[in-house]
């Protein structure tokens, strides 16, 4: 296990990779009663600590992240300066980045299924959608983020088989200070979009082309742009040739094939004009041709793939789980050694808390600052910086800031203290009757305490309960909080109090179950298997979008045209169109066969009667 390093209130555990201009830790942080969460920590390399233009970059990305909140996102936690150097907290996420799968795959002589290839962008499309449409949390304002970066290492999959986007370092935005030169370059050459190979400006139409590009090599199990040089690079990006995907994966569907196409059309107003259009068609494919893909089959997949990996990762994550982060000291502690003075920072709050009020104006003059801040009223947060300026001063006269206070500090705290006492005296005397003297409360049985004490923890004590179902493989849910674990497993509940079970499977209905559960509990549920399920398009030729389309009896909520609407297939389904304003309908019989869509056209005639 490598050597754990203390960095503020967090625990530096492993580190993770190192960029260009930082370095990403596994990190643990210190929480209340003893409570820490595993993290990955970035920090600023020490040679770029006064480098005013990687700290604008890395604090870009703090401003960028920071209102991002989305499943398909690395969330942001904290921001700050420890030791002079900026730091970045982010969510851990337990898997591998997109690049580092490709490359264990090639290896093993393995490769994604186009299922799988789907999956993978159409959630990353998920989350880019979700930056673009972002808006500023205090004004309101849309701030019309741009990855410029979307690559395979910027692309994370968890072994539980989640995707999330990370790294907005170089991510654009209309909060910029400066507006990025014309001709600037920035991201990786094999995924540019041929207006940010030109130096043109750019919108999220180029992360489009970028998702584009990499649903293409994932079909391919090849490269697109390559080149013995950048340049070369840059000109088969700019002149857009782009071979049809079924010339070198000929199993690729051609719905497949129209979808990558246009991704990666070279004109912009040809291409998707959204992340969330692309989504949308992929995820419609998704469900249409491959209605059986499991998540859960992914995520066995992935760690089939680094089998050997994830075994030690588990291990070292549980050995890691046992090493106690530095306590949060609430006061900055100052040492006075001959005439060198050490002032540690106080613990920056976590973003998620405080970012409505943190002053990034603030944080930059720090950094390019010897001399620590001065508390910043505007933002609420108090910023300190190492400082290891000569002082020069005589004995008499110098003395710690600290003399005048720690004595007050310890007035204070015998004054609670008695108070507390008194107040709880009070409180217990008042159950005894207004004329019971204090002491009375000592005299009281202590069975009596103790029995009260043993009700309170009987109804907070937890329990190991054994969850099973037939078939297995279904994802574990406790009170609607996802477990991350598919059955068998062992979930924790708490004794004699109603909980709430939820098995989910694909292909299956959802089983649900509410009891209370003792010590060694176990339960095992039998899934019903949902019948195959077919597809309908339902068109009204003469009733306009005022119908209103019922299937077996049940009113739908969309009106015509409806799209890709679930079926039983192999039952004949009886669909109504009925037009209030003309008092028109119509109705029909189907029959449809499973995983497949029929188009359902409906005339509107004169009700008899």
């Amino acid at each position: 296990m490598s050597k754990v390093e203390n960095f503020g209130k967090y625990l530096l555990l492993e580190k993770l990779a190192v960029g260009g201009m930082a370095e990403v830790y596994l990190a643990k942080s210190a929480g209340a009663n003893g409570l820490a969460k595993l993290v990955a920590l970035k920090r600023i390399l020490p040679q770029f600590t006064n480098n005013p233009d990687f700290i604008s970059m890395f604090k870009e990305e703090a401003k960028v992240a920071i209102n991002l909140n989305h499943s398909n996102i690395v969330s942001i936690y904290d921001f700050g300066i420890e030791d002079s150097q900026f730091y970045l907290v982010m969510e851990f996420v337990d898997g591998r980045n997109l690049r580092q799968i490709i490359n264990e795959m090639k290896k093993l002589n393995k490769s994604f299924s186009i299922d799988q290839a789907v999956y993978i962008i159409k959630e990353a499309a998920a989350g880019l959608n979700h930056a673009h449409r972002c808006v500023d949390s205090h004004s309101g304002k849309p701030l019309n983020i741009t990855h410029r970066d979307m690559s395979p290492q910027n692309i994370m999959i968890s072994f539980e088989g989640e995707t999330k986007v990370i790294d907005f370092g170089i991510a654009k935005a209309e909060t910029e200070a400066e507006a990025t030169k014309a001709g600037t370059l920035k991201g990786k050459f094999s995924y540019m979009s041929p207006e940010q190979a030109e130096g043109y400006p750019i919108d999220p139409r180029t992360d489009v082309f970028a998702l584009g590009i990499i649903l293409w090599e994932l079909l391919a199990n090849d490269r697109l742009f390559t080149g013995s040089n950048e340049g070369a690079i840059l000109r088969k990006i700019r002149d857009g040739q782009v071979p049809a995907i079924r010339k070198i994966n000929p199993t690729v569907p051609p719905e497949l094939e129209r979808i990558v196409m246009k991704a990666l059309a070279k004109d912009k107003n040809v291409r998707y004009q959204t992340a969330a259009n692309f989504h949308k068609d992929l995820n419609l494919f998704l469900n249409t041709q491959y209605p059986d893909f499991s998540t859960h089959d992914f995520s066995m997949f992935v760690r089939e793939c680094f089998k050997v990996g994830y075994a030690e990762g588990k291990e070292k994550l549980i050995a890691y789980a046992k090493i106690q982060p530095p306590p949060i000291e609430p006061y900055p502690s100052e040492v006075i050694s001959g005439t060198k003075t050490t002032s540690e920072p106080l613990p920056l709050p976590p973003i998620g808390i405080a970012k409505q009020n943190v002053s990034w104006d603030g944080l930059k003059s720090a950094s390019l600052s010897k001399r620590p801040m001065s508390h910043d009223t505007r933002a609420g947060v108090s910023i300190h910086s190492t400082s290891n300026t000569q002082l020069k001063y005589k004995k008499v006269k110098r003395t710690s800031p600290l003399k005048d206070v720690i004595p007050k500090i310890a007035l204070l705290g015998v004054i609670a203290f008695a108070g507390f006492v008194g107040y709880k005296n009070y409180f217990l005397n008042t159950k005894k009757g207004p004329s019971q003297k204090a002491v009375s409360v000592t005299k009281k049985a202590p069975v009596d305490k103790s029995n009260e004490t043993q009700i309170d923890m009987a109804a907070t004590a937890s329990t190991r309960l054994s969850v099973s179902s037939e078939p297995p493989g279904a994802r574990i849910f406790v009170d609607g909080q996802s477990t991350n674990q598919f059955s068998p497993a062992i979930v924790t509940v708490t004794v004699n109090k109603p909980v709430t079970i939820t098995l989910i499977k694909d292909g299956f209905y959802k089983y649900q179950i509410s009891k209370e559960f003792n010590n060694a509990s176990s339960l095992k549920a039998v899934l019903t298997a949902m019948p195959p399920m077919g597809y309908i398009n339902v068109h009204v030729a003469n009733g306009g979008t005022d119908s209103i389309i019922t299937v077996d009896g049940v009113r739908l909520d969309s009106r015509p045209p409806i799209k890709n609407y679930a079926i039983p297939a192999g039952k004949e389904i009886e669909i109504k169109a009925f037009n209030p304003m003309n008092n028109l309908e119509g109705r029909t019989k189907v029959r449809v066969t499973p995983n497949k869509i029929q188009d359902v056209q409906i005339i509107l005639k004169r009700i008899k009667k």
